[in-house]
């Protein structure tokens, strides 16, 4: 929430259920919870003996690539320190949303990637925007670049609504950005072991090396190392004998050369990711329209923890797993040019290889198992000129921004073995190779201007313009009847011809190669006004409107839909954040109401065709309104205790959705996998739960100063249901509505913290998540028409651990 401490940075100014435990460490942990308990409980026994605080701490963020106090922002924005994560027991992004109301994130169908939505919109796979991420001032691809990147943070800032003056497109919904510490002039560091269950090893580090009063360097590492929790007892022929593991490591250098009026920071970051696929576990099974019940084939539904994945009939080793490296460079350029101008300037590299592997009917029988491997690397310059002027009462800034990218994207995949094995009883499969490479260029220019016309009153007013082009080229092949060939193999084969069918309404294709091209150009504006009143110097009022442009792309596999056009979102949004007293104590509440109409909404799907091609991409829906409210407190009704809470109630239809026929024999009218024509109007989008809330209890124990400072925080939060896709097909329909909603559920957090034990340079924390074990889900997916079966991605089980620290 907006009410948060100050991030310390300071180049930013500066069901439940008994909890049954088994092991030692278990009791540990059972210990700690309940001395949380306690301490709670004994609160206002001691309340006395502390000095009440006055208020609480201002937050710095940089929403407008200024360090700017949040409160005093036309902004919602939620904001968190690398300690409050820490406290919080935010381990990785998917923690994010445990903290941050209005912010949902499921889990992608695709090696389980998170998947982020705000205030109706969401970065869907094939959508390359919505919600964009950012590491520190750079844009980034693939969500793992962020996923686990919360050690040696200064801040995690969650911008709500269009900000599309200063991110530029593709933020419609909103921003989440991840600023890392820079280097500061003293020599320090850490070094952070920890270990939990399911064998969860961590090894963090920091050091930070100042050379001299202008340059220094700073580095710091993670490596995680974890069992998967779902366990596979009939592992065999490459099935792993778990899934949904974490292994990865990460690593980053900044250095910072500040010579008064030139201020450079150079940051190199790396991360590596090798584990097992995310169990995707088979819930249900239902015949398909040719006749297929894995059922009758041997195939098993699953638990919570339990998936059942053997060697697959053909007697070919498939493979599992789940890789990536990422390698990030940005350079920051700051030149104070004179009193009242400055020059600013971000450059950024990113290189993004992501592989995957894994069988999504979560089977022994190849339903549909797909190896893909994924290239992106991304140039992006960002330029700015800011001035200030009139005694500080304009700032205004013009600025021009280019980003190129090369996505190079190969999928191989091995389908319908079950039709096979039912009417041939061969081990045979449908085989598809598809390979595209695709170019974007964006390019803009934006003007952005805060004018304060009395001390109290003040206009802000942005405008931008990008233009945006995107090309892709690459082949369509399939073979039938074929023996799986598993592995990088994109491209057409004596087995796996081309697939010229697939290229149907492509104006460039060439069968001698079997390659096509499409290409296609968007522009548009996006623009804000906004009126702000500070009543005083500790209650602000704004309103204002905002419009945002989401670029638009192309369906390289998708026949009746060539390409899709650009999102546009217009949001009205008005608000009051105030620091105040009840009884003495501080408060602090933030309240926002917004409105916000959507026109050629995106929204992704996949399907299949007869001939066993596959078609996924994105399809615009007319329209789509939305509103809500967003309500956050931060209260210290007795000294030594904080507590948080806040909550977000979002309303959001469809108001037009004529969802085209597609599949079948991709004339839009015949064919055993058609998808029909389907109204979806006054349907809820995906991903938007109409009610969320966070609430969280941080107490300070009164221990004498020298014994060192131990907190005890404990979190929940709540989500109503959720719909999982937005087209939700007839066929799948009539075995249940329940295998695309996803229901509410509540999950709590908890961790002992204490810091500098007995005045030494060592801290130490236990810390659970999923405190009451709630058994909920994070993603469905739902196949009956063409694979049957239905799968889900249950969230984490209860997890917990202990870690300590050393600083010097």
């Amino acid at each position: 929430m907006d009410a948060r401490r100050s991030c310390g940075s300071e180049e930013q100014l500066d069901q439940g259920r008994q909890i049954k435990m088994k092991s030692k460490t278990s009791y540990v942990a059972a210990v700690s919870m309940a001395a949380i308990s306690v301490a709670l409980a004994a609160v206002p026994a001691v309340a006395q003996d502390a000095q009440a605080p006055t208020e609480f701490e201002d937050i710095v963020v940089t929403a407008r690539k200024v360090a700017e106090s949040a409160q005093s922002l036309p902004i919602t924005v939620a904001a968190f320190s690398g300690a409050e994560l820490t406290k919080k027991v935010v381990l990785n992004v998917q923690d994010l949303q445990t903290v941050t109301p209005g912010l949902t994130i499921g889990a992608a169908a695709t090696a389980g990637a998170p998947i982020f939505a705000i205030r109706g919109t969401a970065t869907e796979l094939g959508i390359d925007g919505g919600v964009a991420l950012y590491m520190n001032d750079v844009p980034v691809i693939s969500s793992f670049t962020i996923a686990n990147a919360f050690y040696d943070v200064s801040t995690v800032e969650v911008l709500k609504g269009p900000q599309g003056t200063q991110f530029g497109t593709n933020t419609t919904g909103g921003t989440i950005s991840v600023r890392t510490n820079r280097p500061t002039d003293r020599f320090e560091g850490y070094v952070k072991g920890g270990y939990g269950n399911y064998n969860r090893r961590e090894l963090e580090g920091m050091i930070n090396l100042p050379v001299n009063d202008v340059l220094g360097f700073r580095f710091a590492g993670n490596y995680v190392k974890r069992d998967g929790y779902v366990k596979n007892p009939i592992a065999a022929g490459g099935a792993p004998k778990e899934f949904s593991s974490e292994d990865h490591y990460s690593a980053r250098g900044t250095m910072s050369l500040n010579s008064g009026p030139v201020n450079s920071v150079l940051i190199l970051d790396y991360f590596n990711r090798d584990e097992e696929p995310i169990a995707q576990i088979p819930v249900a099974f239902g015949p398909t329209p040719t006749g297929v019940n894995l059922t009758n084939l041997g195939a098993q539904t699953g638990t919570r923890k339990t998936i059942f994945v053997g060697a697959d009939p053909s007697g070919v080793r498939k493979p599992f797993f789940g890789k990536a490296k990422l390698f990030g460079l940005e350079h920051l350029l700051e030149i104070e040019l004179s009193d009242s101008l400055s020059l600013r300037n971000v450059v950024g590299y990113r290189h993004e290889d992501t592989d995957t592997s894994e069988e999504s009917s979560g089977t022994t029988i190849t339903q549909v198992h797909t190896t893909g491997s994924t290239k992106n690397d991304q140039w992006t310059d960002d330029l700015t000129l800011r001035y200030t002027g009139l005694d500080g009462r304009i700032r205004a800034s013009l600025g021009g921004y280019f980003s190129q990218r090369d996505k190079s994207q190969g999928l191989n995949s091995a389908v319908v073995q079950g039709v096979y094995l039912t009417f041939f009883n061969a081990p045979l499969v449908t085989e598809i190779h598809t390979f595209e490479r695709a170019k974007f260029k964006s390019k803009a220019v934006y003007f952005n201007s805060d004018f304060d016309i009395t001390e109290t009153l003040s206009v802000t007013g942005g405008f931008r313009y990008n233009w945006d082009r995107i090309k892709s080229a690459g082949s369509r092949a399939s073979g039938n009847g074929v023996l799986a060939t598993y592995g990088y193999n994109f491209y057409p084969t004596a087995t796996i011809p081309c697939s010229a069918n697939a290229f149907t309404g492509f104006v460039d294709f060439d069968l001698a190669t079997c390659s096509g091209t499409r290409s296609a150009s968007f522009r548009a504006p996006s623009w804000m006004f906004a009126v702000t009143n500070k009543f005083n110097s500790d209650v602000l009022a704004y309103a204002k409107i905002s419009h945002g442009y989401l670029a638009g792309g192309l369906n390289f596999t998708i026949r009746e839909v060539p390409a899709f056009k650009p999102e546009k979102t217009t949001m009205m949004e008005a608000g009051v954040k105030a620091d105040w007293s009840v009884g003495g104590r501080p408060i602090r509440t933030n309240v926002a109401i917004y409105h916000g109409k959507t026109s050629d909404k995106q929204v992704f799907y996949n399907f299949n065709y007869d001939d066993g091609s596959a078609g996924f991409g994105v399809f615009n829906a007319a329209k789509l309104s939305v509103y809500g409210a967003d309500f956050e407190m931060r209260f210290s009704p007795v000294d030594r205790l904080t507590l948080d809470a806040s909550y977000n109630y979002i309303h959001s239809k469809f108001d037009k959705f004529l969802f085209p026929a597609v599949g079948g024999n991709g004339d839009g009218q015949t064919g055993t996998t058609l998808v029909p024509a389907t109204d979806l109007s006054n349907s809820t989008p995906a991903q938007t739960p109409e009610h969320q809330f966070n609430v969280a209890a941080s107490y300070e124990w009164p221990l004498d100063p020298s014994a060192g400072t131990v907190t005890s925080t404990i979190s929940g939060y709540y989500t109503s249901k959720i719909t999982q896709t937005n087209v939700f097909p007839p066929y799948n329909a009539t075995f249940g509505q329940v295998y695309n909603t996803i229901d509410g559920y509540f999950t709590a957090n908890a961790s002992l913290n204490w810091e500098n034990v007995m005045g030494s340079p060592i801290s130490a924390q236990l810390w659970v998540r999923n405190l009451f074990d709630k058994n909920y889900i994070v993603y469905r997916g739902t196949q009956f028409q063409a694979f049957g079966y239905s799968t889900v991605i249950y969230g984490a089980p209860r997890t917990y651990g202990a870690s300590a620290t050393f600083r010097f």
